[in-house]
């Protein structure tokens, strides 16, 4: 009974051999090239991996390969946790849904004894040096930066939210963005609303892909047709928000509702609304996503699907301290749920007719 296990025993050491001499996140020969060149069975050698990966030596990307993993680093070594943002972010840290996270996360580490420090790409020789500081990072991801993502992880111990990466040995925390827009768009059809417009986010993400998605699918599941007139490829921006609803408002049978990918373009598309005659709720309704701290004092208040945004610095900031005290890794994706906060600027549905004697 006990000799399968010597065997993989046997097997993991002449890895870590054979490994030895070779870089940090060196791709490794094919587990049947390991084999024969170690003289022992395919199956041996796949055990072995996968212990050695369980124990944070290798890590595997699939359909790529397994690597070697970064050295372990002494947990604690500085009390600094970082937050990386990406230098094309618009806005940065000082658009209204990053500052909230940033404060939520600055909260989360000082609860447990570390300081958060902001960095970004802008300067690459300088945020490589930062990452020496830091015992590890918390990346607001997207797949268009995973390659900075990867070099990261050679330093420090990685999370990221807002996306997963591709790589499910780096732990994430994101939101159910397909149900939260979904609900939305129930709760708009349960108000009479038939003719409902969406103003996108970026589909260079599942973030923007699975709102548009939601909206799609819940559209369907209440025998609605999807219009293509009625999907405006925004960017998260103030002025696609003004953009998207000069859009709708210009058609001969604009819509009786429009949802907004995020708060920053609903706000906008409030405002321009206004300016062309039109009422929220009155004429039209409007949905953002987010819950940023204004949302709630503009007026009419902005009904809006609320980011957990304390949820997703608490579950982060988490899985990061296990990983450094437990020095070992962990492969957790957790996806957290968000609540629509119903408010003053969306109502029943207004008839055709109505909508357009309000210019």
């Amino acid at each position: 009974m006990n000799k399968p296990n010597l065997k993989h025993v046997q097997a993991e050491k002449a890895i870590r051999q054979a490994i030895s001499n070779l870089k940090t996140d060196d791709r490794l020969p094919g587990e049947r090239v390991f084999a024969k060149e170690l003289g022992i069975s395919y199956m041996t050698v796949r055990k072995a991996v996968e212990n050695l990966v369980q124990k944070g030596i290798l890590y595997k990307i699939p359909k790529k390969g397994t690597y070697i993993a970064s050295p372990k680093k002494a947990a604690t070594r500085t009390k600094n946790i970082g937050y990386f943002l990406d230098s094309s972010i618009k806005d940065g840290l000082s658009s209204p849904y990053y500052s909230m996270i940033f404060d939520a996360l600055e909260k989360e580490a000082t609860k447990n004894g570390y300081a958060l420090v902001y960095f970004t790409n802008s300067n690459v020789s300088n945020y490589l040096e930062i990452l020496d500081k830091l015992d590890g990072v918390i990346v607001s991801c997207f797949p268009r930066i995973e390659p900075i993502i990867q070099e990261m992880k050679k330093r420090v111990r990685v999370v990221c939210i807002d996306n997963s990466l591709r790589d499910k040995t780096i732990p994430s925390v994101t939101l159910d963005n397909f149900n939260s827009v979904a609900n939305a768009i129930d709760h708009l059809c349960t108000l009479g609303h038939q003719r409902i417009g969406f103003i996108t986010g970026l589909d260079d993400s599942d973030i923007g892909r699975d709102r548009l998605a939601g909206y799609i699918s819940a559209l369907k599941s209440h025998d609605i047709s999807e219009d293509p007139e009625l999907i405006y490829r925004g960017d998260y921006s103030f002025a696609t928000g003004r953009k998207g609803a000069d859009h709708f408002l210009s058609m001969d049978k604009p819509p009786t509702a429009i949802m907004c990918a995020n708060d920053t373009m609903a706000i906008s598309a409030i405002k321009h609304i206004n300016l062309l005659g039109f009422k929220v709720p009155d004429n039209i309704s409007i949905i953002g996503f987010d819950d940023i701290n204004i949302a709630s004092q503009i007026s009419p208040a902005l009904t809006t699907i609320s980011v957990p945004v304390d949820v997703v610095a608490e579950q982060s900031v988490k899985q990061l301290l296990s990983i450094l005290h437990n020095n070992e890794q962990i492969y957790q994706h957790a996806v957290l749920p968000c609540q629509l906060v119903c408010r003053d600027s969306s109502k029943a549905q207004q008839t055709h007719s109505q909508t357009k004697q309000a210019r």
